[in-house]
């Protein structure tokens, strides 16, 4: 079991389960800033994936696959953001109606291009190129870091980049000041609807980011149910990070190991499978409970 969970494979395929949950962190997280819930990170990466991979496919092109994928991503949160700021419904209530209104679409879009409804798989998708950096990438049991998809960098990129918006730029201190209390932003001049809105562009383009990588990089083909609820504990994995960027990346990479653990153990241990397959759930639940638990005794110290 030890020589399971130290070995390269171990750490690469961690990765890759983790690549999703990473994507959907952030995403969680820059709307959660701005004082929205966006519960519709699941439906949204749907959608992106099934675009991406029918996009890559039929163009041949993995460029225009991501792109489109991205430009779904932020369609979809256009949707709760019109929804919720233009016609005043509660975003929770709007993303739960999105991920619901995505999981037939999918389908609906696969009969009517494809005349299937389970996956793309007639109709391969143009796969996501990796890079490997020399000297690096021979390292052992780590060089496997350097080795990886785009959207492993990408993602490298995407803590960074929010990092520095969050912290560095007047967009960013609007965000913040929009999430903590809109009203007195607005009374300094923050346009709190535009701000929420430009949050949910990069929210879009996260969820866009992981969705592409499900179809592009992952499988190879879009089916549907595959985002699985990795963008629900990718808003469980931001919770836990507290809305600070890197924790949240790192709780998302423990979900993922957890998660490839779930299927990697099954040839090692001789527990069932249905029972290893419930375990990133029950280690979602458990986080949260313990994350709650925590805040409410912070809450409790500040009283006192």
């Amino acid at each position: 079991m030890m020589r399971f969970v130290f070995s390269q494979q171990f750490l690469a395929s961690s990765i890759s389960y983790a690549l999703p949950i990473a994507f959907a962190a952030l995403a969680a997280l820059i709307s959660k800033k701005a004082g929205i819930v966006s519960i519709n990170i699941e439906g949204a990466m749907s959608v992106s994936a099934l675009t991406g991979a029918l996009v890559s496919s039929f163009s041949g092109s993995w460029v225009l696959g991501l792109a489109c994928a991205v430009l779904a991503g932020v369609m979809m949160s256009m949707l709760l953001a019109f929804s919720a700021l233009k016609l005043g419904t509660d975003s929770f209530l709007s993303g739960i109606a999105l991920n619901t209104l995505a999981s037939g679409a999918c389908v609906l879009i696969m009969y009517i291009v494809l005349g299937v409804k389970g996956d793309t798989s007639a109709a391969p998708s143009a796969m996501l190129p990796s890079i490997r950096i020399p000297v690096l990438s021979e390292i052992p049991i780590l060089g496997v870091l350097f080795e990886q998809n785009i959207l492993f960098y990408a993602a490298l990129l995407s803590l960074g980049a929010v990092t520095f918006l969050l912290g560095r730029t007047k967009l960013g201190v609007d965000i913040r000041a929009t999430g903590f209390h809109a009203e007195a932003a607005e009374s300094v001049g923050i346009k709190t609807g535009r701000v929420k809105t430009a949050a949910l562009v990069f929210c879009g383009v996260f969820c866009g980011l992981g969705g592409a990588y499900l179809s592009m990089a992952s499988l190879g083909y879009f089916s549907a149910g595959m985002v699985s609820g990795r963008g629900f504990i990718g808003i469980a994995a931001e919770a836990m990070g507290m809305g600070i960027p890197w924790l949240c990346m790192a709780f998302s990479f423990l979900f993922g190991a957890v998660d490839y653990f779930a299927v990697g153990s099954q040839t090692v241990l001789s527990a069932p499978y249905e029972l290893l397959n419930t375990l990133p759930y029950v280690m979602t639940m458990a986080a949260l409970a313990i994350y709650a638990a925590a805040a409410k005794n912070r809450a409790g110290r500040q009283k006192e």
